[in-house]
């Protein structure tokens, strides 16, 4: 019984983030809440709004600390509540740096995976020739990820490297950062 609750409270916690994420990544990339495709997202977060009133938005409103904090604070709930249903304890500290860590990993991943589905979704549009307003939106959310890299990187037409460069680097800075992270925890016992 114990292992079931474990695991809704994992997928209910994990869906939390992925939302408040997706929220994140439509206000960074300045899509519209009135788009009727982005409208449903925009509601079922409400609650960024809410925190909206507390913490400022930057970067001419694309980036909200309303969002980012609320991301901590679901997985600050999220490392405490599984710890609670293992039956064991966790201190502040390492709660926080556990927190944080973990977030910024988790942030990384899902900038990985938005990465990936632009570039199936850019190998959609050229095999079928066809644009639902769901591919633009995730090529949408992946342009200001993409951005950077493609600044970088050389132009060879129609092969752009910058998917692959974007990736590789998200994927070095989390095997980096979890490094650190672990060998950091090691200090703190």
């Amino acid at each position: 019984m114990n292992n079931m609750l474990f695991q809704i409270f994992d997928l209910v916690t994990t869906f939390a983030m992925m939302l408040v994420f997706i929220r994140f990544m439509l206000q960074f990339a300045g899509m519209d809440a009135r788009n009727p495709m982005i409208a449903p997202a925009y509601k079922a977060t409400h609650i960024v709004d809410v925190f909206g009133r507390i913490f400022p938005t930057v970067a001419q409103g694309r980036i909200s600390i309303a969002a980012i904090v609320l991301m901590f604070l679901i997985r600050l709930i999220d490392i405490s509540g599984k710890a609670a249903l293992m039956h064991k304890g966790i201190a502040p500290v390492p709660l926080f740096f556990t927190g944080t860590t973990s977030l910024l990993l988790d942030f990384l991943r899902m900038c990985r995976y938005l990465v990936i589905g632009s570039i199936i979704v850019s190998w959609i549009v050229v095999f079928t020739q066809s644009q639902h307003p769901i591919i633009g939106i995730i090529i949408s959310l992946a342009e200001p990820i993409l951005a950077p890299f493609r600044r970088i990187t050389p132009n060879l037409g129609m092969l752009d490297l910058s998917p692959m460069v974007a990736f590789l680097a998200f994927y070095l800075l989390e095997i980096f950062i979890g490094g650190l992270a672990a060998s950091f925890m090691q200090m703190l016992g």
